[in-house]
């Protein structure tokens, strides 16, 4: 013997498998932002760790530091735009000072020495040049150095590529230094503005 349907239990179960349907990418997605989020206050935690701790060459030998200290500085170089102009921001490292002690790149070094070369252009057979000084602080997040205000001639034709960097210290014959060639092989191109 069969069994009729009402026509209400039918659309009743037409209506809550739509609404079923239609609720179930709703929670997915909340279900799935949830785990992101936690995902992504894990992972940052422990990029701050890992990216402190790179930081740290205090316990480099000479020949280790001289090597690490250009691939921190570099690593995360960016240009940024303010209002004011581009800013190039640098990476921030700790090492010993004379005492031994650690120290922040800035304690060692208070300023900061940019070099940039004019490429396109020339006068008298000169390439131009400029050179920009700037105090080195701390950033606020404690992985960068703050951005170095960028003001460069604006010449006609001409493309200025960084091509040096100084860090220097009270005495005149403390600096570190990285030429255009090691900024380019850190960055793989030049930093041109």
């Amino acid at each position: 013997m069969k069994t009729r349907n009402h026509p209400a239990r039918k659309t009743t179960r037409i209506i809550l498998t739509v609404l079923l349907l239609a609720a179930l990418p709703v929670a997915i997605s909340v279900f799935s932002h949830k785990v992101s989020q936690n995902r992504q206050i894990a992972s940052t935690n422990e990029n701050l760790e890992t990216a402190v701790k790179s930081a740290d060459l205090s316990d480099s030998s000479p020949e280790e530091f001289m090597k690490a200290f250009k691939y921190q500085i570099l690593k995360d170089v960016k240009t940024t735009d303010f209002s004011d102009g581009k800013r190039l921001q640098l990476g921030f490292f700790i090492m010993r000072d004379e005492e031994g002690q650690k120290v922040s790149v800035c304690d060692r070094y208070p300023v900061i020495e940019l070099t940039f070369s004019a490429e396109g252009v020339a006068h008298s057979g000169d390439v131009p040049t400029k050179t920009i000084k700037a105090a080195c602080r701390v950033a606020g997040d404690q992985l960068h150095l703050e951005g170095v205000a960028i003001d460069l001639p604006q010449e006609e034709g001409a493309q200025w590529n960084w091509t040096g960097l100084k860090l220097l210290g009270q005495d005149a014959n403390d600096f570190l230094e990285i030429n255009g060639y090691e900024i380019i092989s850190v960055l793989g191109a030049p930093l041109s503005f």
